[in-house]
């Protein structure tokens, strides 16, 4: 299968250009040459802003106008996949509006990396989701090579909300012999403030905490819950998120280090504090 990678055009199996023209509308030139247009394709793209699914239904018409027919699409972040529901009155109903543009395009698969919850597949057409069990697996592997007197008794994977139950337990199910330690937020409907943190553990002193998120945006719910941790004593504190987003930045307040992709956007490893795989793995 030959790819059109707009994540990384070094590793497209089609060459391309991109440009913007001035009022800001992203365009696409496919520029290779004597292709086997009956081959299958994939689209392998970010979705972190609007110009970035316009340019993605630019460029399956043009792999369209091409000859190519048969056209898979590969997703790292998904935009809207936290707005997976009408939240208040008057709101739209945000993945819903993505989803129809997406399936409008009739690619044959969809695939998206780690999407925030189970209403993306169900509104998506011929939609997988892509686990993110490997990536939690290669990141607590990258740590205990940086950490080989840690002993591995130690570790347990914590869920910052009930929300990300279900991950964790399938995650931990991948892995021999590791706790799962349960937590849960108090948040303000109406305001979205978060008031309190409850981890239901007595105690994880000496233990090194593996916390595991799908998103994380201003970091708020994971300095809270980072912060409940240390109170009971643990002794490191590891955050692995799938998407990166750090609006208010990093390092975060209480975490000793983070495990992220690039799915949202490029990002640097700083040793000690922010270790970066790279997205690609995960959408092979």
């Amino acid at each position: 299968m030959i790819t059109l990678n707009l994540i990384n055009p070094a590793e497209s199996g089609i060459v391309y250009q991109l440009k913007t023209l001035p009022d800001g509308e992203p365009q696409i030139m496919l520029q290779t040459i004597d292709l086997c247009y009956d081959q299958p394709c994939k689209i392998i793209t970010r979705l972190s802003s609007p110009n970035d699914i316009l340019l993605l239904l630019f460029a399956k018409n043009a792999l369209e106008y091409a000859g190519f027919s048969d056209i898979e699409l590969c997703v790292s972040y998904l935009l809207t996949a936290r707005m997976d529901r009408q939240m208040h009155p008057g709101e739209a109903f945000s993945l819903k509006v993505v989803a129809t543009l997406i399936n409008n395009s009739h690619f044959k698969k969809v695939s998206v990396f780690d999407a925030h919850s189970d209403v993306t597949a169900a509104v998506i057409d011929n939609c997988s989701i892509v686990s993110n069990e490997v990536f939690v697996q290669d990141s607590i592997k990258a740590f205990e090579l940086q950490n080989p007197t840690v002993e591995k008794s130690k570790f347990c994977l914590v869920s910052p909300d009930a929300g990300a139950l279900k991950k964790i337990y399938k995650v931990a199910q991948s892995i021999s012999d590791i706790e799962v330690v349960e937590c849960i937020k108090n948040r303000n409907p109406h305001t979205g403030k978060l008031s309190g943190f409850k981890v239901f553990s007595k105690e994880l002193r000496g233990r090194v905490c593996f916390l595991v998120d799908d998103i994380c945006d201003s970091g708020r719910t994971i300095v809270g819950v980072a912060a409940a941790l240390k109170e009971l004593h643990a002794e490191k504190i590891i955050f692995i998120v799938s998407h990166g987003i750090f609006s208010k930045g990093i390092p975060l307040q209480n975490v000793d280090e983070i495990f992220c992709t690039d799915s949202y956007k490029p990002l640097t490893s700083v040793k000690g504090e922010l270790t970066v795989m790279n997205v690609l793995k995960y959408l092979s």
